[in-house]
């Protein structure tokens, strides 16, 4: 499976494996309680690509790979320092200071942002507050 912290390492290999597909796919779609829509947005891609992702064998970009792996490892550290998807899910759509008072879901898009997340949620997880 996809460990909780991934190193770029990781995602480099993961991404050049060849596991990575539809499962994924749909296994994030469950970890989140967002709409295709709004999933689509974080990856920069149509809804109508998301869901053909979701939804048939359709080869996944590698772009899309990269913050495939990211976002699941995210989820699975969240879930950790919050007990519970749900409240990892609560916490992520609540505007937060650490993140210029916006929502951290807003820095899903990057790579960037998502590295950002997950070091509020690791400084979080050894006491620091958030």
């Amino acid at each position: 499976g996809i460990p909780e912290k991934i190193s770029d390492s990781q995602v480099v290999t993961y991404i050049h494996s060849g596991d990575l597909g539809t499962k994924q796919v749909k296994f994030f779609k469950t970890l989140t309680h967002s709409s295709d829509k709004v999933i689509s947005e974080w990856f920069n891609v149509s809804e109508k690509t998301f869901y053909s992702y979701r939804t048939t064998t359709a080869k996944l970009n590698i772009n899309f790979k990269e913050k495939l792996l990211l976002l699941i490892s995210l989820y699975k550290l969240g879930e950790r320092v919050f007990g519970t998807k749900e409240a990892f899910n609560d916490w992520l759509e609540k505007p937060n200071f650490h993140f210029n008072n916006k929502q951290p879901v807003d820095f899903f898009k990057t790579i960037s942002g998502i590295r950002y997340i997950e070091d509020r949620l690791t400084g979080m997880l050894y006491g620091d507050n958030a």
